[in-house]
């Protein structure tokens, strides 16, 4: 799920409050449930753009042990991440680790970005057709940290999906 906004109230009053809700939500759930935050692209007055939002809001909740992270590739780029080449990816990894840990990292949106890095803008491009480029997708998909992580199209598609055949394609031959 995406952490929602702060609604101008300010970034830290907008994760407590999210935290809070997730807590009651969480607290009335089968214990087996785990929530996935999803990194968002930044716009406007949404929170989790940035991985220390996602971090405070896993550090305030009562149930830790039950949040992960949804990594979607076009808003994690859009919100400044670089995944172009092997330093930025690198780097971007680092970061997520140190600041939430490799471990809650659950599920990918593979999906590239038609807005460029930092634009905070949350538009999808089909895979190596936007500001990502295949390279992105290739370093993601041979990273072997990741390599049993469900992943799930998010590009634009038609009625007959057949955007998702020639991605899954090219998804394909980019993996070693």
């Amino acid at each position: 799920m995406h952490p929602g906004s702060h609604l101008g109230e300010g970034v830290e009053e907008g994760l407590a409050r999210f935290s809070r809700n997730l807590d009651a939500v969480l607290a009335n759930s089968d214990a087996g449930v785990m929530v996935l935050l999803e990194t968002t692209a930044g716009q406007g007055t949404n929170l989790g753009s940035r991985f220390e939002e996602l971090a405070a809001i896993i550090g305030q909740s009562r149930h830790p042990d039950r949040l992960g992270v949804c990594f979607d590739t076009c808003h994690a780029f859009a919100a400044g991440y670089d995944l172009r080449t092997p330093a930025g990816y690198a780097a971007v990894f680092e970061d997520f680790d140190r600041r939430i840990g490799l471990d809650r990292l659950r599920f990918f949106h593979l999906n590239d970005s038609v807005k460029g890095l930092g634009s905070r803008v949350d538009r999808h491009a089909h895979i190596g057709q936007g500001e990502i480029g295949s390279e992105g997708f290739r370093l993601l998909l041979n990273d072997p940290r990741f390599a049993s992580h469900p992943m799930t199209l998010e590009t634009p598609k038609a009625d007959d999906l057949a955007e998702d055949i020639t991605n899954l394609a090219l998804l394909r031959s980019l993996c070693q």
